[in-house]
């Protein structure tokens, strides 16, 4: 990965990093975004107004479109041309730029949700901080084991092929501790349902659920809709931290022995509690 694709990968998920209040106050669609990572080279002025939003979407290739969105909450909803396709633009604002999901039309008129990819826009001018330690680009697919805690730590800044090649990268045991926290079980259930052949991950992630991947698409896209998404990170962001210290206390990395013991209750209390993905996401709809 380059240094510039690692910089613009931690401004996609600073929402997530920085948590509820901050989100709260920067949350709003409004002026120009500069795309990261695979988007980079495209950009959205944007701007709210009486009937939504009005804005132009500008392509890698420098051709440029101009839109009216809906206001769906904070997101705006347009409708836009892309590769010869018609697509549905849902942009969801981040505290520090906006995530971008393309839904392309089939030929019927119903939504491809098979067919949709999900890109990232920082804010114009943002000075992007550094990487969480212990990041880890994500693997390629390519065989051999993936430690929990690089998981753990990097799978919010991938994309959604990256979440599902680590996730079947990891021993089984691991996965095992993932289930039992399920704010991040759903997570990362979401990260591989907007992957292209996740078959055998979801497979093992979706078990014992309650959920498919509709759901999950549906749940979070309505969270985006109705403000509880940021909610829903600051869970996730919670029952991380929990999980992480349990790891490192399973891996027999240098901790406590009090901080060890509080981990072995939480994974205690967990492994007995009845919520699911499916509970989690109910929460948030």
């Amino acid at each position: 990965m380059s240094a510039r694709r690692v910089v613009l990968a931690v401004v996609a998920c600073l929402g997530v990093l920085l948590g509820h209040t901050v989100a709260q106050a920067q949350d709003t669609l409004d002026g120009r975004y500069d795309g990261m990572a695979d988007a980079a080279g495209a950009a959205i002025d944007i701007y709210p107004d009486s009937g939504g939003f009005r804005g132009t979407f500008y392509d890698a290739g420098g051709r440029r479109q101009k839109f009216l969105a809906d206001r769906v909450g904070e997101t705006a909803e347009a409708v836009l041309d892309m590769d010869g396709r018609t697509v549905l633009m849902r942009m969801t604002p981040l505290p520090f730029g906006a995530e971008v999901a393309l839904v392309p039309f089939a030929a019927d008129g119903t939504l491809d949700i098979g067919a949709s990819r999900i890109i990232n826009f920082v804010r114009e001018g943002l000075e992007v901080p550094k990487l969480p330690e212990g990041y880890v680009p994500a693997p390629d697919g390519s065989g051999g084991r993936l430690a929990a805690l690089s998981f753990l730590v990097s799978y919010e800044f991938w994309a959604p092929t990256g979440v599902r090649h680590g996730y079947m990268a990891l021993a089984p045991r691991h996965r095992t501790l993932v289930r039992l926290f399920p704010a991040v079980q759903l997570d990362v259930i979401w990260k591989l349902c907007l992957a292209p052949g996740a078959a055998d991950a979801l497979g093992v992630a979706l078990r014992g659920q309650g959920v498919t991947c509709d759901e999950v698409r549906d749940g979070i896209a309505q969270a985006q809709r109705t403000g509880r998404f940021d909610d829903y990170k600051a869970e996730v962001q919670r029952q991380g931290a929990l999980l992480r210290t349990a790891v490192r206390c399973a891996d027999n990395y240098v901790m406590s022995k009090p901080v060890c013991d509080r981990a072995a209750q939480d994974v205690s209390r967990a492994a007995v509690s009845l919520e699911t993905a499916a509970t989690v996401l109910g929460r948030y709809r």
